[in-house]
């Protein structure tokens, strides 16, 4: 008789999903389709739900198609995403409208005028209602907007009517599993950062929804899906889901967790102050941490972990692998590259920084191309290209965007080690990198020279999100005993050692690079107020 020990792990990302086949001992194959951003206004980030749901169907549909033999082995599905999305349910189970995405602010001005005005504030917020959020949930929502409690908060003040019709409100994941198997479920991970959650009972199967937070800006709890454990069965495959990705009727579906906490599993990180590093479109520097704790000035704290009972401290950033891409967009754009690939136009940019000088002949790119989450809390922010002379080359902006994205890494993994060390001796000083960014060896390199620390790049690095849901996955089914199984399925790549000669010019262009924001924070928002809508 065949194990059953397959997991069909489906990653919902910004840009594309994956269904990805997973066995106790790793990857197995995947396939991708594609996924668009719509900008319908300034601020405004939205995703198609159809758009979705046909990438979950259309991903899991292909990747099993391509091992028919391998359909009777699975042992569940799982699901992990992208997080801080917002997709209105109504009572028909159909979106009311687009998903308001991660990256949306729409929200920032409403955040900073009405749900936390006041004339005295403690880093931007008013004391009594920051000491409630902290108290209550943990943490507390940043100023850019993007948080779900200030988009249901903007959207209960100025979309009354909308609001009022919703059944339930989704993020992706969630989404994913409703679309599965009928039911409105979400993760401990999911719920923490929606700052609606009540968090300060011990046992975290005994969390729920806070009806104080709710009540403070009039928001129904009831509109919230039910929330459980990571590992828990939350349904079964439906009959209509089966019919659209062959997947087995019946298929036991796993709750899993959003894709902060899953890839930092699948980066292999797992011990209490291992640092991992994780460049997408966006990005983070994290570590898994014993209790909860909180920086507020660079909004950097823990949430829950993918793992039941534990927590990621983590600084997240917003734009770092979609600042290579625009530099891509505007150095290479589509009418001068018809027929050839995105994925040859990165090598040959990896090429094209060789020919410049680390440091980038002191050129510095900012990738705050949509506003910052950490380690600057601040929704005006925009990027920007300084230092640029006549003599400035195509390579050294290249380089720039690159040596930018790991100046911001650097500038939040200096806040998290600061953290963890109080509670925390970590077991090694390298630095695990997964994500799109880590495929390139020159960028990897880097990452080495400007943190100054040995750098390791895993094996399928782009799957890593995908690895760490199935793990979620195996847990659950007792295909694993523990989570420490993982180290199963996971690989270790090249090894990138720190470059001390290329250290003196990093030092020198970090200092700049953090002065830039504190030089124009003014400028910024001057010029970019006016985007954020009421």
């Amino acid at each position: 008789m065949e194990e059953k020990n397959l997991i069909l792990a489906v990653d919902v990302g910004t840009t594309g999903t994956k269904a990805v086949l997973v066995s106790p001992d790793g990857y197995i194959d995947s396939d991708q389709s594609t996924c668009s951003l719509l900008y319908p206004e300034k601020s405004c980030v939205e995703q198609s739900p159809k758009e979705l749901s046909d990438a979950i169907y259309c991903s899991s549909r292909n990747v099993l198609a391509a091992h028919p033999d391998l359909v009777s082995r699975l042992a569940g599905i799982v699901f992990t995403s992208q997080m801080q999305n917002t997709i209105p349910i109504g009572k028909d189970g159909k979106p009311l409208m687009n998903m308001l995405s991660w990256m949306d602010e729409r929200a920032a001005r409403f955040i900073q005028e009405e749900m936390f005005k006041g004339f005295i504030k403690i880093e931007g917020y008013p004391p009594l209602k920051l000491i409630k959020f902290m108290r209550i949930t943990g943490g507390a929502p940043g100023k850019t907007g993007k948080d779900t409690v200030c988009k249901l908060a903007w959207m209960k003040k100025y979309k009354p009517d909308l609001y009022d019709a919703v059944y339930k409100f989704l993020d992706a994941k969630d989404y994913a599993i409703f679309l599965a198997t009928g039911n409105y479920v979400t993760s401990h991970d999911m719920a923490f950062i929606t700052w609606l959650m009540d968090t300060r009972k011990k046992n975290q199967e005994e969390w729920t929804w806070s009806e104080d937070i709710h009540n403070m800006f009039g928001l129904d709890m009831r509109k919230m899906p039910e929330i459980k454990s990571s590992t828990a069965i939350v349904g079964y495959v439906t009959a209509e889901f089966s019919k659209e990705t062959g997947t087995p009727e019946g298929l036991p579906v796993i709750n899993g967790s959003g894709d902060l906490l899953t890839s930092a599993l699948g980066s292999g990180a797992i011990e209490l102050g291992h640092i991992h590093v994780n460049i997408g479109t966006a990005g983070w520097v994290a570590t898994h941490h014993p209790t909860t704790a909180i920086d507020m000035k660079h909004y950097i704290g823990t949430i829950a972990s993918g793992m039941p009972g534990k927590f990621l401290l983590i600084s997240k950033q917003e734009t770092l692998g979609a600042a290579l891409d625009w530099i891509k967009g505007m150095l290479y754009p589509p009418e001068l590259t018809q027929g050839i690939s995105a994925s040859e136009i990165y090598r040959i940019i990896n090429k094209e920084i060789t020919k410049s000088p680390p440091g980038a002949n002191h050129v510095i790119l900012t990738p705050w191309l949509f506003g910052e989450r950490s380690p600057i809390n601040n929704p005006y922010l925009r990027g920007q290209i300084f230092n640029v002379g006549v003599n400035t080359t195509r390579a050294d902006l290249c380089r720039a965007a690159m040596e930018g994205v790991a100046f911001n890494i650097r500038w939040g993994m200096e806040c998290v080690e600061k953290m963890s060390l109080k509670k925390v001796k970590p077991i090694t000083n390298e630095v695990r990198l997964i994500g799109g960014a880590s495929k390139s060896d020159e960028w990897c390199q880097i990452f080495a020279d400007v943190l100054q620390k040995p750098v390791v790049r895993m094996i399928n690095p782009q799957m890593a999100s995908a690895q760490g849901v199935a793990a979620i996955a195996m847990v659950s089914l007792r295909i694993y005993k523990s989570f420490n199984e993982i180290s199963r399925m996971l690989k270790k790549g090249n090894l990138f050692k720190p470059n001390t000669g290329n250290k003196a010019v990093y030092e020198k262009l970090y200092k700049q690079y953090q002065a830039l924001y504190k030089n124009n924070k003014v400028a910024f928002k001057e010029l970019n107020y006016s985007e954020s809508l009421l």
